[in-house]
């Protein structure tokens, strides 16, 4: 049923509910009977979709774990805001450097095994050559990694940050006991001028001179520490260690060309485990290096629920010795500048929304306020109510929004769809039906009811459009507890 349809439906409902009232309030006789009226007025008549829904991120990012691992520490809090490159916590290692030597091991191994096999037969210069370059390329893929962990090694912790704030909030406070003690010396040398006084004076600026030097000190420190930015030298040594692994890569691809064509397939299986030892080894290295947990952008970082629920039924969350695994991802980290309204449209109105509409959002936690945006996208695939209805995710951008949303909640959106201009119109409740034939009762200069028919278009919630019959400034009876009759004297109601 179309929402006009359910408009129209419940509207006579609301009529035989209103004629039952009106009995008994029409058969107390006396005065003419109170009625509310309205005015039919003449405005843009806005047609709008009314959908509920939710405040969303449109930007996240989850952060996942290399490979199962224990976390050793966690150095943020839930909700807590997070530049880009933090460090959200660090997974122990001794496990992950166990991995990495035992890949190193299985790398000494299957080359010596591939050395033996080697032995059997000899081999040209050119083979010999390429074989030199290969390793040669991943001696140099293995230094260039050494040098990522060095830049990281050189970042400073976030232990170091809250030193260096410490240290400028100590250095600022005995700056200010130093001025104060200052001021007040000052103040009474300058009623009462001493010798003695005077040193004291001198020897308290000095004091203060030298607590506010230190002051700069550490805030100079500080702002060194705020301003280290090690993305762009990891960046540039990650590349490097890229771009050697892309050199042995190559060299390794000319020397198997070589190989190929002259090793048995003995041989050939011990270079193949070469490879694959080689191959494992870089995962290791790769998740050693990747047992810091960093924002991969800034925003809003929140705990996910990792593992079953506590005995308190709590969702267990992310801290100091808990297990994670690659499958879960036990951060999101979520940018608030990008925020959306999703608005779950019902099926029968999504046909008439398009991007670029206008949208007005209410949301419940803050009542008085109404956020105008624009539909940015409406996506393809259903989901379902609770009730098993068909609704449609509507995206409202809310990026502009200046007021300081929160993801989850809750309120409606009203999406214009169409706009009549200069419509005259009346509240729905002055709308009564008979037989097909709608119509509504003027109430004339003497306070007298006439049922005037009408010719309806446009209707939405709350009004409809009047195409003839009604003129703008007419005074309309709205339904009540009265029976409206044509030629009834009634009083309007203020």
């Amino acid at each position: 049923m179309s929402r006009k349809a359910k408009v129209i439906a419940g509207l006579a409902a609301l009529i035989l509910v209103a004629g039952g009232v009106a009995y008994a309030v029409v058969g107390l006789g006396g005065a003419s009977p109170e009625v509310e009226v309205a005015t039919a007025e003449r405005a843009d008549l806005a047609v709008t979709v009314t959908a509920s829904g939710r405040v969303e991120s449109g930007v996240r990012a989850d952060v996942f774990p290399p490979t199962a691992a224990i976390v050793a520490n966690v150095f943020v809090d839930d909700g807590q805001r997070v530049e880009a490159g933090t460090v959200l916590a660090r997974l122990e290692t001794e496990p992950l450097e166990l991995q990495a030597e035992q890949a190193r091991a299985g790398v000494i191994q299957a080359e010596s095994q591939l050395a033996l096999l080697e032995k059997q037969r000899p081999s040209s210069a050119e083979l010999q050559a390429a074989r030199a370059a290969t390793d040669a390329a991943w001696r140099q893929y293995q230094a260039a990694l050494t040098g990522v962990g060095a830049v990281d090694q050189q970042a400073p912790s976030a232990s170091d940050r809250a030193a260096a704030v410490a240290a400028v909030t100590a250095a600022y406070n005995a700056y200010i006991t130093a001025r104060d003690a200052y001021d007040a010396l000052k103040a009474a040398y300058d009623i009462m001028p001493t010798p003695s006084l005077e040193a004291t004076l001198t020897q308290a600026g000095i004091a203060k001179d030298q607590a506010y030097a230190g002051y700069l000190q550490a805030k100079a420190a500080r702002d060194k520490i705020d301003a280290y930015d090690s993305s762009a030298p990891r960046a540039q040594a990650q590349a490097g260690a890229d771009q050697a692994y892309a050199g042995y890569l190559a060299a390794r691809a000319q020397q198997q060309r070589l190989e190929t064509t002259n090793l048995s397939a003995e041989q050939r299986a011990a270079q193949a485990a070469v490879d694959q030892a080689r191959e494992a080894l870089v995962l290791a290295q790769d998740n050693l290096g990747k047992s810091a947990l960093t924002a991969p952008i800034g925003g809003v970082v929140l705990f996910n629920a990792i593992g079953t629920p506590g005995a308190d039924g709590q969702p267990s969350k992310v801290s100091a010795g808990a297990a994670i695994a690659p499958q879960a991802a036990p951060f999101t980290v979520v940018d608030m500048g990008a925020l959306r309204f999703v608005a779950e449209v019902d099926e029968v109105d999504v046909g008439a929304i398009a991007p670029g509409m206008p949208v007005s959002v209410n949301l419940d936690a803050f009542p008085r306020d109404s956020f105008e945006s624009t539909v940015t996208q409406i996506l393809s695939a259903a989901t379902l109510t609770p009730t098993g209805g068909t609704v449609f995710p509507v995206h409202v951008d809310l990026s502009m929004i200046e007021q300081r949303l929160l993801i989850g909640m809750k309120g409606d959106a009203q999406i214009e769809v169409d706009s009549v201009p200069e419509a005259v119109t009346v509240p729905i409740e002055a709308l009564f039906d008979e037989g097909g034939t709608s119509y509504v009762y003027v109430v004339t200069g003497q306070d007298t009811l006439k049922r005037t028919p009408v010719e309806l278009g446009t209707l939405t919630e709350t009004r409809i459009q009047v195409r003839s019959g009604l003129n703008a400034g007419d005074v309309v009876a709205l339904t009540g507890p009265v029976e409206l009759s044509d030629g009834l004297q009634i009083r309007p109601k203020k």
